[in-house]
């Protein structure tokens, strides 16, 4: 029997969390635990604290090999993931070549089939609200995003939040200033996508008769929200599945690295999404 790790935010635990993190785990458990595994979960407010706690991991040899997510540029956990001997299993995209576990996402050929379907749905103004700039999956949506713009034509209205509901609601302020504001907005994440579905009634627009709010995720939160959320359907409970499948190749005889491709989600039609006429 192998023990594997799984780091979550901080505020994973939270009752607004958007609980991506959880579905996510909730699936490699899912996986493992039926094949006599276990699964190790703490949080961590920061990658320095991520750090120090695979540091004390493999000096107590408490984990075999971890779930990996959220790289950014110049990141330090994969190379010193493999300098202490644990193995990982990456949640990336499909630009992050090598040779190690992944479970990996087309990020931009994913926001291309939402504005795709957007504008088949009518919608020409449409908004991308990002995540923090350092993030590769943000930082891949939105040059995917702004490509397709350019290659329409009109006007590309972008927002950043930091994943939180209140910068949601902020980036939503931000984005309603623009003289033509846009008719969609399409969310990095669910919480930043709820954040802005809450602000809309306070700031006089209608969700979704004036402006349409689609999130990245499906989490819980986004299905029990009312109106619930369009988003795109990713089904994160299998992500995780499949996360505990490359994880248990990593321990078995002999070790595999496994690299699986996820398909393109599509959106899931909502509360929060209209076409126009």
């Amino acid at each position: 029997m192998s023990t594997f790790g799984f780091l979550a935010p901080q505020d994973l635990w939270d009752a607004r969390s958007e609980m991506f993190f959880s579905q996510v785990l909730a699936g490699v458990e899912d996986e493992v635990a039926v094949h006599g595994h276990a699964v190790l979960t703490l949080s961590a407010r920061s990658v320095v604290e991520e750090m120090a706690i695979y540091r004390r991991w493999a000096e107590a040899e408490a984990v075999a090999a971890v779930v990996l997510r959220d790289l950014r540029e110049d990141d330090p956990r994969p190379a010193a993931l493999d300098e202490l001997g644990i193995g990982y299993v990456l949640l990336g995209d499909v630009t992050q070549e090598g040779e190690e576990a992944a479970v990996l996402v087309d990020n931009a050929a994913a926001m291309r089939s939402v504005l795709s379907e957007l504008r088949a749905l009518g919608h020409r103004r449409i908004a991308h609200l990002g995540g923090p700039a350092d993030l590769l999956h943000s930082r891949l949506r939105r040059e995917a995003f702004l490509e397709s713009v350019a290659r329409t034509g009109g006007t590309a209205y972008v927002a950043r939040g930091d994943y939180s509901e209140e910068s949601g609601a902020r980036a939503l302020v931000t984005l309603l200033r623009e003289p033509r504001s846009p008719t969609a907005v399409v969310c990095d994440n669910d919480a930043m996508a709820i954040g802005a579905l809450e602000a809309a009634p306070g700031l006089g627009v209608k969700v979704p008769e004036q402006l349409s709010i689609i999130g990245w995720e499906d989490s819980m939160s986004s299905q029990l929200h009312e109106p619930p959320m369009a988003v795109l359907g990713h089904s994160l409970r299998m992500t995780g599945s499949l996360a505990g499948k490359a994880l248990r190749a990593l321990v078995a005889d002999p070790p595999r690295r496994e690299r699986i491709l996820r398909p393109i989600p599509v959106i899931l039609h909502r509360g929060t999404l209209r076409g126009i006429s």
